[in-house]
C-alpha cells in the first residue's frame, strides 16, 4: 500500500514540476529572452535525460560454461519460478533455467526480477546465490538487493533485502 502512495506522491510531484518549469520558462523568456530560455529548456532536458550505466543482462547469473559464450548444454531444460516478496502494487521474483540430463537436474541461469507498479522505486539486485545438491531435486537461494525509494529521481532511501529459501525444482 506504501508503494502505491509512493507512487502517486510521485506522479503528482511530477507533474507540479512540469507546471513550474512552463512558468520558470515563460518567466525567462519574458526578462531575459528568447536564447536564454532555449538554454534553459536544454539544460532541464540534459538533467531529465541521465544515461542508465546498469545493464538488466548483468542481473543474470549464468552457471554452465561461463567461459563458453554459447553455452552448450545438451538435453531438456524448464524454467521455474520462485515468489520472493508480493505487495499490493509489485512482486519480486526469482527465474531459475534448470537442465534435465538424464535424472540429473542442473541449475543453467537465475535471474532476480520485478514486476508491478514500480513508480518512485527502483530494485536493484546485488547478489544471487544458488546451490543445488547433487541427486537432490531442490536448491537454495539466496538473494540480496537494494530497494531505492526516490522522488523526482532523486534516492530518498534505501532499503536493503534478503531473501534465502528453498525451491523445489519441477516443471
Amino acid at each position: 500500500m506504501f508503494e502505491l502512495i509512493w507512487g502517486v506522491f510521485n506522479g503528482i510531484l511530477l507533474l507540479y514540476f512540469i507546471v513550474i518549469c512552463f512558468k520558470s520558462v515563460k518567466l525567462v523568456k519574458e526578462e531575459i529572452g528568447f536564447l536564454a530560455s532555449l538554454v534553459f529548456v536544454l539544460g532541464l532536458l540534459s538533467f531529465m535525460s541521465k544515461s542508465n550505466d546498469k545493464n538488466l543482462a548483468d542481473k543474470n547469473i549464468d552457471f554452465l560454461n561461463q567461459t563458453n559464450p554459447k553455452k552448450t548444454f545438451n538435453g531438456n531444460s524448464f524454467s521455474h519460478e520462485v515468489l520472493l516478496e508480493d505487495n499490493l502494487t509489485s512482486k519480486i521474483g526469482l527465474s531459475i533455467i534448470v537442465g534435465e540430463k538424464g535424472t540429473e537436474l542442473i541449475i543453467l541461469e537465475a535471474n532476480c526480477y520485478r514486476t508491478g507498479f514500480i513508480s518512485g522505486t527502483n530494485w536493484d539486485v546485488e547478489h544471487v546465490d544458488i546451490d543445488k545438491q547433487k541427486d537432490k531435486n531442490y536448491c537454495s537461494y539466496f538473494v540480496r538487493g537494494k530497494m531505492d525509494w526516490k522522488i523526482l529521481g532523486i534516492t530518498i532511501f534505501s532499503d536493503y533485502k534478503i531473501f534465502r529459501g528453498n525451491a523445489l525444482l519441477r516443471k
